[in-house]
């Protein structure tokens, strides 16, 4: 059943159904520290500049078993001039009752604000589940999928990805780079070597950006790093090495809204401990 729905769901369908020739952009889908906050991205394999880079429509896609509480909230767009919304809600349509989906698509029709760099992970929305607990696996969706082909022929509900852009004469969805996150599962960082426990919250934050972490025995913390999404450094700042658990407070008011790398350093052995937060303006 389609709980909600606009026209853009049903846009693209022959685009669907033919070969798209071009196609230059892959999805990606991420979990932040906080377990809470989804960050949707894209990777383009290839540059476009203007006007090449004009979006006439976008749409992006999430399944999730059938029957699990979602509801998507706190929907903020990282790109500058651009804002999305929760389209749709899809839930156990006929051909595949198993899943429940959510649409979610961009407001602005023709938009330039777009950035499409080669090889360069862009930022485009967050969003956290505004029902109580865990939704579980959040995956996005794969248009060539026999499942999410046979949603579109034979319930006629268009729950495709879509990025339509001028540059690739059509949708520039090429595939899923990494698209399925779960939060019951607290992965393991391979770089976690120099602390446990790391906080940070909120996430995402206007203003302040607090984080906690215990250093490990042998081990300290003496630097963090913070680089835009384009890796490029905006921030340098000492740390006063400390032992067992230690809180600093990041300011982040004069930071433009957006995507944001940090890590915290030994700058001895060179050890540390990346994480991600993101940065609004209301």
């Amino acid at each position: 059943m389609v709980t909600s729905f606009k026209p853009i769901l049903f846009i693209g369908l022959a685009l669907f159904m033919s070969c798209v020739l071009q196609a230059q952009v892959k999805l990606k889908l991420s979990l932040l520290p906080d377990q809470q906050t989804y960050l949707v991205s894209m990777i383009p394999e290839q540059s476009w500049d203007m006007p090449m880079n004009m979006v006439g429509s976008a749409q992006v896609v999430l399944q999730m078993q059938a029957g699990r509480p979602f509801l998507a909230g706190n929907i903020n767009s990282l790109i500058p001039g651009v804002s999305w919304m929760d389209n749709a809600y899809v839930e156990s349509p006929a051909s595949s009752p198993e899943f429940d989906f959510v649409c979610f698509a961009l407001n602005e029709m023709g938009t330039k604000n777009i950035p499409f760099q080669e090889g360069q992970e862009t930022p485009l929305f967050s969003f956290i589940n505004l029902e109580a607990g865990c939704v579980g696996l959040l995956e996005l969706v794969e248009n060539s999928d026999t499942h999410i082909q046979n949603i579109v022929r034979n319930d006629h509900i268009n729950i495709t990805q879509n990025i339509t852009v001028l540059g690739a004469r059509g949708n520039a969805f090429t595939g899923i780079a990494d698209g399925l996150v779960d939060c019951t599962v607290v992965r393991a960082k391979s770089d976690a070597s120099i602390l446990s426990h790391l906080h940070v919250y909120p996430i995402p934050t206007t203003d302040a950006l607090q984080i906690s972490w215990e250093t490990h025995p042998g081990q300290k913390v003496d630097q963090l790093l913070v680089s835009d999404f384009l890796g490029k450094l905006t921030l340098e700042q000492k740390v006063i090495p400390e032992l067992g658990k230690q809180n600093l407070s990041l300011d982040v008011s004069g930071f433009p809204p957006g995507l944001y790398t940090a890590s915290l350093v030994n700058t001895e052995t060179g050890d540390r401990q990346f994480f991600q937060f993101i940065v609004v303006r209301i």
